[in-house]
């Protein structure tokens, strides 16, 4: 029963991570899940993998549905929790990547938890109709409208390719430094001109309560709060939600996550966290990369 819990305990939790955008919540499903399964008798149970997958979706569709007033209600920009990643196998990596980033997790957003369900388990897992439908209790014909209207809702262009991290992180780190020295020009440069700044405070921190779109809107933004920066602050590159990230610490305090879509040289799409209770699971800075100064 652990080998068989423990050989798909990843998988577990990227699932709830992707459903709830949450941390501490992801891991907590996790272990209600582990509770449950202790529970079973082996020889009751066909596939362990999908006895869990089943699990734990039903257990973040309750969980989505409990929180639904908190998360409606919540101040400005909601985005998930900042996942800093230890590196994955290459093959999961690829692909799982491109439903782990904040742009992605963001339209998700758009979903009910039934249809947040389907649509994470047939995008980025490819289960097919037939166990999708065992899960959720519903038809295959079911989960297919549901995954087709989704598509339709969500209005997903194809995924732009990540470039290669080297030169994602030296584009981040020409950003950072810019923004560091106030070089509005050099913000320009590195910004496409229909950028876009996703800033999430949830009410407790500054932070702008609407996306900031535009080139120079976003320059002004990141110069303005330039200064409230403390000088002491260090800022550390990391890999965040699959992209090109970055860890700004205070007194060993992480105060600012930012991660970073990029069309070809330049930035298209900033994602940037600053909500503390999004950030307490980053307690100590588990920086993966050296500081940028």
């Amino acid at each position: 029963m652990t080998d068989s819990f423990t050989a798909h305990r990843r998988l577990l939790f990227g699932l709830a991570y992707r459903m709830l955008g949450r941390v501490a919540a992801a891991e907590d499903i996790v272990q209600e899940a582990w509770l449950r399964w202790q529970r079973q008798d082996p020889a009751g149970v066909r596939s362990p993998r999908a006895w869990l997958v089943a699990t734990t979706t039903r257990l973040c569709i309750d969980q989505l549905r409990a929180t639904h007033r908190e998360r409606t209600d919540y101040y400005g920009v909601w985005l998930p929790e900042p996942l800093v990643e230890t590196a994955a196998p290459p093959d999961e990596a690829a692909a799982l990547a491109d439903s782990l980033t904040m742009a992605f997790m963001l339209l998700l957003e758009r979903l009910s938890p039934p249809e947040r369900a389907v649509f994470l388990l047939r995008e980025a897992f490819a289960y097919d109709y037939a166990e999708i439908a065992g899960i959720v209790d519903k038809s295959e014909a079911n989960c297919r409208q549901i995954v087709s209207r989704a598509r339709a809702q969500l209005d997903r262009a194809p995924p732009q390719p990540a470039p290669p991290s080297d030169r994602a992180e030296s584009i981040v780190r020409q950003f950072l430094t810019a923004t560091t020295t106030g070089d509005v020009r050099r913000l320009l440069a590195l910004l496409t001109d229909d950028a876009t700044l996703f800033s999430d405070g949830g009410g407790r921190v500054a932070a702008a309560g609407r996306p900031i779109r535009s080139a120079d809107h976003i320059s002004r933004f990141f110069v303005g709060i330039r200064r409230r920066v403390p000088v002491a602050a260090e800022v550390r590159l990391a890999r965040i939600n699959g992209r090109a990230g970055a860890l700004v610490l205070a007194a060993g305090r992480v105060t600012d996550a930012l991660s970073f879509d990029l069309r070809g040289q330049r930035i298209h799409a900033i994602f940037l966290v600053r909500n503390p209770e999004k950030l307490r699971h980053l307690a100590g800075g588990p920086c993966l990369a050296e500081p940028t100064r």
